[in-house]
């Protein structure tokens, strides 16, 4: 008999079934749906392209119009919109730039999840495949990558901290400066790569035994010097072109209002991201944005104050585990300490809870951010603004998951803080939590019903007709003759009327002047009279007309114009 063979490497060939079908379901999605579900149709890609378009008028990234984002981004932004003008347009417009750019983003959304698998590996490799499923079905992600461009820094934030992981930090540093030229959040490595530089009993060594510090002096100042040197080199040609551009994404962050966290809710702004200029408008300077009433160089030294303490704490950085929750824990303050959230951003913490918390704790918490996600972004802004207590409510929630994140993070850090009520504390956490949110929902809910028939009423075409019908005594049947005059009147005006419709349509075994009749006849016999809406006087139905023979000449007790249409109300008994 021949011995049974086995596979050396089932996990492997599991990660490439679940890459490949990770892979099929982004494609498929940036080609079959869009942002903002049935809810809105927007995302930042129409924005990229029509901030690209501008260079058809000369207004070039880093050369005669600002921009909020390193150099790398608005290349890349550019390079793609000139490829999409080599096809004729499609009905949309936008096709052939999306597809563009989001299969850019696709390639690097897909080396994300490798790296994320890579680094899983190096944490717990019995647990890795386990957090790579995780990611590959959260929500989030799949929704960015087809509107924002978040897939791209974040990819270069985990191939150096991988890089660090693998020891080498050196080529780290490298894709840190590129991924800093992207956006500004990879600088976030650069303490944890210092740390990781240092080997115990190394000569050369600088040593502080009171902040708990061992530093490689030559490592640490090759390291920051190779940092440097790639963010120089990316970004000195941008800088000859016009060096009053150059530093426009710095600029412009530091002097933006707060929006969408607590430091927003502080401020009374209830308002998404806005850039304080035209873009166009090279007379800008900083000193024209207003300021803010928040004392952000306190606010600045306090966090600072905070991270310099943590980062000093007795820590086992050789470790491949706690050198990622310590950088998970760094973004983690970075999202509390920062004036600005945008929805597009959790993807950052996301990666981490797959990594760290591949579990139902970890499960339940990316959870409920996916679901206040999309209530920031798709169902405050969309459906209702001026329900601030909406924003407070998700933005102080999410904060609160943020802080509960950071504690999780250091507890894998130090161990040592793992004690029975630490423990009992981060098990009920969740459960408690949602519990919370659960029984808030319902209050919330109501509200919510209240305030949106009110905004949809105010917005109504048949606004004033169905507010008029409403104050009347007559509480009677309506007839209508218009689906869309139907849907509005509905849900208004449900409790206290009956709802029939006309029809226009006849076969071969009936009439319309038959069926109108038939109809007229039942609304008579259960109603004492009927409120008739024509939504367009001008045209005459067949159905209308039949319904003009059946009243034979009956005047109406009621008659008006309103709403773009006719009202009549008939007395039938």
């Amino acid at each position: 008999m021949k011995p049974e063979t086995r596979n050396p490497k089932p996990e492997t060939r599991n990660f490439l079934l679940l890459l490949l079908l990770f892979v099929t379901f982004r494609v498929l999605t940036l080609v079959a749906y869009r942002p903002g579900g049935l809810v809105l149709d927007f995302s930042d890609f129409y924005w990229y392209r029509e901030f690209a378009q501008l260079a058809r008028q000369g207004y070039i990234p880093y050369r005669t119009i600002w921009t909020t984002y390193p150099p790398l981004f608005p290349l890349l932004m550019l390079w793609v919109w000139r490829a999409s003008t080599l096809l004729p347009p499609w009905d949309y417009p936008n096709l052939w730039f999306s597809l563009g750019l989001g299969g850019v983003f696709l390639l690097f959304e897909t080396g994300n999840f490798i790296l994320l698998y890579l680094i899983a590996r190096k944490i717990s490799p019995e647990k890795a495949f386990k957090s790579a499923w995780m990611y590959a079905l959260f929500f989030a992600p799949v929704y960015t990558f087809t509107g924002w461009f978040e897939s791209y820094p974040l990819f270069f934030f985990l191939l150096s901290l991988y890089l660090l992981l693998e020891n080498r930090p050196y080529l780290s540093a490298f894709f840190t400066g590129v991924g800093f030229m992207i956006k500004l959040l990879p600088v976030m490595l650069l303490p944890v790569g210092i740390q990781t530089l240092s080997r115990p009993g190394e000569r050369g060594q600088w040593r502080i035994p009171a902040l708990n510090l061992t530093l490689n002096v030559r490592r640490t100042l090759l390291y920051l010097a190779i940092f440097a040197a790639t963010v120089t080199l990316i970004g000195y040609p941008f800088f000859r072109q016009n060096p009053q551009l150059a530093f426009g994404s710095f600029q412009i962050t530091g002097v933006r209002q707060s929006w969408e966290t607590v430091w927003a809710l502080l401020e009374g702004n209830f308002d998404y991201g806005i850039i304080p200029l035209d873009m166009r408008n090279l007379a800008w300077t900083p000193a024209d944005a207003p300021g803010s009433p928040l004392p952000w160089s306190i606010i600045s030294v306090i966090f600072a104050a905070i991270g310099a303490f943590l980062y000093t704490r007795r820590t086992d950085w050789r470790q491949p585990k706690v050198v990622v929750a310590f950088t998970a824990l760094v973004v983690s303050l970075f999202f509390l300490y920062s004036k600005g959230y945008s929805p597009q951003w959790l993807g950052w913490l996301l990666v981490f809870i797959a990594l760290l918390m591949p579990n139902l704790r970890g499960g339940i918490y990316a959870a409920i951010l996916s679901v206040l996600n999309v209530i920031e972004g798709n169902i405050f802004f969309a459906m209702f603004p001026t329900e601030h207590w909406l924003l407070a409510a998700t933005v102080i929630t999410r904060t609160v998951i943020i802080v509960l994140l950071a504690g999780e993070f250091s507890l894998v850090v130090w161990r040592q803080l793992e004690t029975p009520a630490v423990i009992s504390a981060r098990r009920w956490a969740p459960l408690v939590l949602s519990v919370i949110l659960l029984v808030g929902a319902i209050p919330a809910g109501a509200r919510l019903k209240t305030a949106y028939f009110a905004s949809r009423l105010d917005a109504s075409p048949y606004g004033t007709v169905i507010r008029w019908l409403d104050e009347q005594p007559v509480k009677e049947a309506i007839l209508l003759n218009d689906q869309t005059a139907y849907d509005w009147f509905f849900p208004y005006l449900r409790s206290d009327h009956r709802f029939y419709m006309l029809d226009d349509y006849a076969d071969s075994t009936t009439t319309v002047a038959a069926k109108t009749t038939a109809l007229l006849n039942r609304i008579r016999a259960e109603n004492d009279a009927v409120w008739v809406f024509d939504a367009d006087p001008a045209v005459t139905t067949p159905a209308e007309e039949s319904l003009a023979q059946w009243l034979g000449g009956r005047a109406p007790a009621h008659q008006a114009d309103i709403a773009g249409g006719r009202l009549y109300l008939y007395i039938l008994k």
